[in-house]
Formats: C-alpha cells, structure tokens, sequence
C-alpha cells in the first residue's frame, strides 16, 4: 500500500502555505481523501504537481516585480 501525506507534509513538500493547499483543493488542483476529519494526498499526486505549482509561484514573482 502507498504512503499517504498529511496536510503539513504536503506543504512541506510543495513549499506552500496550509492556506494555498486549502485552495487547490477547493479548485480540484490537488486531489485529496478525507478520512474522518484528516485529508490525505498521495505523494505520486504531488510529484505531478510540483511543475505546475513551480510555474505559478515564477508567475507570481514576476507579477510582482512590474511584469
């Protein structure tokens, strides 16, 4: 069976904050299971995403330098 990761995990890994993985999971960016009250994300989903999220905070960055 797979190694699951938790919601501090998961940041951790991705380098962002609880509340931007709050907000890929309300906008269907990163796939989660919640068991009871803990979510779960499978680390294969996250390799997948780490581009993307790569890409977005590059996108960010030069936004904010007047690009």
């Amino acid at each position: 069976m797979q190694e699951w990761l938790d919601n501090q995990e998961t940041c951790s890994i991705l380098s962002i904050t609880p509340r931007t993985l709050q907000t890929y999971r309300d906008n269907g960016t990163i796939p989660y299971t919640r068991i009871g009250s803990k979510i779960y994300y499978r680390p294969d989903d996250l390799k997948r995403l780490i581009p993307l999220i790569a890409d977005r905070q590059k996108k960010k960055e030069y936004k904010s330098i007047g690009g």
